[in-house]
């Protein structure tokens, strides 16, 4: 498959992403599987997040599929990814809960994510901690 499907394909596992565990871990395998373009679909995954029109609810399911994409990357040995999530999560968070009110929904989910990826080490107490006070 060449980059450009790669891309496309990732963006709709992204845009179709719903709550279940297992369309979290199916949009996390593909982006393990295709691991050699992570940068890219780490970029798939912010312009998703910050796309006018994308819903609330799409981009709570992101955030859940985020400690999914964490947690197999840590399995694969492929830490690129979590370094990627660590760099741009202020920009994340702020895509999933804009403190102009309309993400207000998403707040609990937020917290929550970050709770756990904290208890997982994958981010630290002091970012966690700075985030929920913003």
């Amino acid at each position: 498959m060449d980059p450009f499907e790669v891309r496309v394909r990732f963006t709709q596992f992204l845009g179709n992403l719903n709550a279940s565990v297992t369309s979290a871990q199916k949009t996390a395998q593909y982006a393990i599987k295709y691991r050699d373009m992570d940068e890219d679909l780490h970029n798939c995954i912010i312009e998703q997040l910050e796309r006018q029109g994308n819903s609330m609810n799409n981009r709570a399911n992101i955030m859940y599929f985020l400690e999914a994409l964490c947690d197999m990357a840590e399995r694969e040995k492929h830490h690129d990814y979590i370094r990627m999530i660590q760099r741009d999560i202020m920009r994340i968070v702020d895509a999933v809960a804009p403190d102009d009110g309309s993400g207000a929904a998403n707040v609990k989910v937020v917290r929550k994510v970050l709770l756990s990826l904290q208890s997982k080490s994958f981010l630290l107490p002091l970012t966690v901690s700075e985030i929920d006070e913003i």
